[in-house]
């Protein structure tokens, strides 16, 4: 049994030799080489570092750099001016992150653009057109016959309410076909109607079902044919309690013409 140890411990020693083997003996860098190596090192790292405040666009190490009294000549510091040149965008000194400069689109920038583009939209609307040329259906002359304020709008087949807190405020609308071609009102269906109560805040028109509402009609009138139409509007009822004007809004190809409404 002690034998068989002994034969063991052998064998073991013998593979750690044969697996280990002798090798080559490890570079010594110098202190130059070693400081060469992690300036490289470093700024290569710097380079590609997102967060850092000042990058390093260059890791070349360039001669007597490490030297202590290394002075760059005058075309060494204008190559490195130019490398370190400012490129317009300001750094935060605690995230790292770019400062959008004023006027580059943001937040509040787009806020801003939002509020242009509805000065914009303010300015295209045009008041002061007749009803016929508000409405611009060629061939068709309109005229408001009178408008209604109720609780509910009902016909003999069909009803709607409002919700809570509002009333229906509904325009009766006579239309005459001047010409003797039939008009296709299809043709004008990418259209909006807006109204307007004492200057204030402009409503479109309810979504019906009904066969004549303008706002949605798509049928035809043949020559010199007269027809009613109606555009319901929705309104809370502190603004309908008094009406001192009333104008409607057209929106098409985007131009909006507005024409003051006045009952016949």
């Amino acid at each position: 049994m002690k034998t068989n140890r002994i034969f063991l411990m052998i064998s073991v020693l013998c593979f750690s030799l044969f697996a280990t083997g002798c090798g080559e003996q490890l570079y010594e860098m110098t202190s130059e080489e070693e400081a060469i190596i992690s300036l490289y090192a470093s700024k290569a790292v710097a380079k590609f570092n997102k967060n850092q405040v000042i990058g390093i666009a260059n890791a070349r190490v360039k001669k007597g750099e490490l030297d202590e009294d290394y002075e760059p000549d005058e075309e060494q510091a204008d190559d490195e001016a130019l490398e370190e040149a400012d490129t317009g965008e300001t750094i935060d000194p605690e995230t790292g992150e770019v400062i959008p400069p004023e006027g580059e689109p943001g937040e509040d920038s787009e806020a801003q653009e939002g509020a242009e583009e509805q000065a914009q939209e303010d300015v295209s609307v045009e008041a002061g057109y007749s009803f016929t040329n508000a409405v611009d259906i060629s061939g068709v002359e309109f005229t408001c016959s009178k408008f209604d304020v109720s609780s509910d709008f009902k016909t003999s087949s069909f009803y709607m309410k409002p919700a809570s807190g509002k009333k229906y405020l509904t325009l009766y609308i006579d239309a005459v076909n001047t010409t003797d071609g039939t008009v296709d009102f299809s043709q004008y269906s990418g259209r909006t109607y807006s109204l307007s109560l004492n200057g204030g805040e402009k409503n479109k028109a309810q979504i019906t079902m009904l066969p004549n509402d303008l706002s949605s009609y798509k049928g035809t009138m043949s020559g010199k044919e007269k027809k009613t139409f109606v555009i319901v509007f929705s309104f809370s009822n502190s603004a309908v309690e008094n009406i001192s004007s009333v104008e409607l809004y057209v929106t098409s190809d985007g131009a909006t013409r507005g024409a003051e409404v006045k009952p016949l």
